[in-house]
């Protein structure tokens, strides 16, 4: 019994160990209003590359990463997109964020490990995962549907 529980406390605390170290690249959003009112405002934020995903008329996500940055994983989920006022303008339009009561569009700086500004985010979606894989390199991913975002079930109606 009493190397039982060695074994476990030992696997328990790898996991622990593991578990920290993955974490140690991750970057985060911060929301922000300042992102927000330059999107909407069809303004181009300088010194970032634009990228969308979804439909091109109206995208799930917009990202702009700094200049100082590569983003390696342009090719297999985003569309990098020659950005220009007109073209914010035609995002703006469809999605027409002034109007939206449910799932608005919200802007959010995207931030290293150590709280460096990377670039931004404008989308529905609050979660994604952001990573930085080598110095100067980091990975974006498509929106995440969190458990509130998910879609509930129809409620229960009894037929008569």
């Amino acid at each position: 019994m009493k190397t039982l529980y060695i074994v476990s406390l030992v696997l328990f605390c790898a996991f622990l160990v593991t578990g920290c170290a993955s974490v140690k690249n991750n970057g985060t959003l911060s929301r922000s209003d300042e992102i927000t009112r330059a999107v909407e405002s069809n303004t181009v934020i300088p010194a970032h590359t634009y990228y969308y995903t979804g439909p091109e008329a109206q995208p799930d996500a917009i990202i702009g990463i700094h200049h100082s940055y590569t983003f390696p994983n342009e090719k297999n989920f985003w569309i990098k997109v020659d950005i220009s006022e007109d073209v914010l303008h035609s995002w703006n339009v469809i999605i027409d964020n002034s109007h939206r009561f449910r799932n608005p569009y919200y802007g959010s700086r995207i931030l290293a490990p150590d709280g460096k500004e990377v670039g931004f985010w404008y989308s529905q979606y609050r979660y994604t995962a952001i990573q930085f894989p080598e110095p100067n390199s980091v990975v974006v991913f498509t929106p995440d549907l969190s458990p509130k975002d998910m879609l509930q079930p129809a409620p229960f109606t009894p037929q008569i």
